[in-house]
């Protein structure tokens, strides 16, 4: 058993902001929309929400995120940055990159996949949900829903992914054992703080740049965005962080809300 516990997160985790404040629950509907309604309150900015369960976990595009209790990692970061909603929707890519730090640091190779994947070995480990809230037409507070496949098993996936099971994994099928999942979170916290402060100082560049070296561009791709459904080769991520793919006719598109598979 390796129970989640906000006391431990908060002593291991060595930040400024992120984690100050580390609320948990047994079992929430989603750690994102239990974050919200505390922002309602007036939470402080990098409060974090932790569950050991959510009973309606959200990924993109309406998905539904599988989240069986005693497993894995589930957690939202509260930040209110003074940024434009472009800049905000940046924040994906951090926080994958911050996901896959994490991982990495139990030496596994992580890759991250537009535009909020995480993947070991080709498949899905991990992934974040930013959403913003704004008032008067300014941003109110940046979201970040991250979710990790820590602890499941192979029978455990295969019961609760059915087929999609093939495109999934744990760290504890990639590395052969039980992750502290404290202690894993204490390490995204770390990450994500950093690499918050890091956008804030320097931009997007280096952030973009980072992000095209740990993804899976140049591989053969399929787009589906509302009725359309392409194949091609991702070739970058634009300044927007939109995903550049290279099509079989030879035309171009840029993809900002679809969903990109390896193939």
């Amino acid at each position: 058993m390796n129970p989640l516990n906000a006391d431990a997160v908060k002593h291991a985790a060595q930040t400024r902001l992120l984690g100050q404040v580390v609320r948990y629950w047994e079992s929430v509907d989603s750690t994102n929309a239990a974050l919200v309604r505390l922002v309602a309150e007036g939470a402080l900015e990098g409060t974090v929400v932790m569950a050991d369960a959510q009973t309606a976990g959200r990924g993109r595009i309406g998905k539904l995120w599988v989240s069986p209790p005693g497993v894995n990692l589930h957690l939202s970061v509260l930040l209110k940055p003074s940024l434009s909603l472009p800049e905000t929707r940046l924040y994906t890519l951090i926080g994958s990159l911050a996901i896959a730090d994490a991982v990495e640091s139990h030496g596994v190779k992580a890759q991250v996949k537009w535009p909020n994947d995480v993947l070991v070995n080709d498949k899905k480990i991990g992934g974040i949900l930013a959403e913003v809230q704004t008032h008067d037409g300014r941003i109110n507070s940046l979201i970040m829903g991250i979710g990790v496949n820590l602890n499941i098993d192979r029978p455990g996936m295969n019961q609760l992914y059915g087929e999609a099971a093939a495109g999934a994994t744990s760290l504890r099928e990639a590395i052969g054992r039980i992750v502290d999942r404290n202690a894993f979170a204490a390490r995204v916290l770390e990450s994500l703080e950093q690499r918050h402060f890091d956008f804030l100082a320097h931009g997007k560049a280096p952030l973009l740049k980072e992000w095209r070296s740990r993804s899976f561009l140049g591989r053969r791709v399929t787009v589906r965005e509302e009725d359309v459904h392409v194949e091609g080769i991702a070739m970058t991520l634009d300044e927007e962080g939109c995903l550049v793919v290279n099509l079989d006719d030879g035309s171009t598109v840029r993809v900002r809300e679809g969903e990109v598979s390896p193939l």
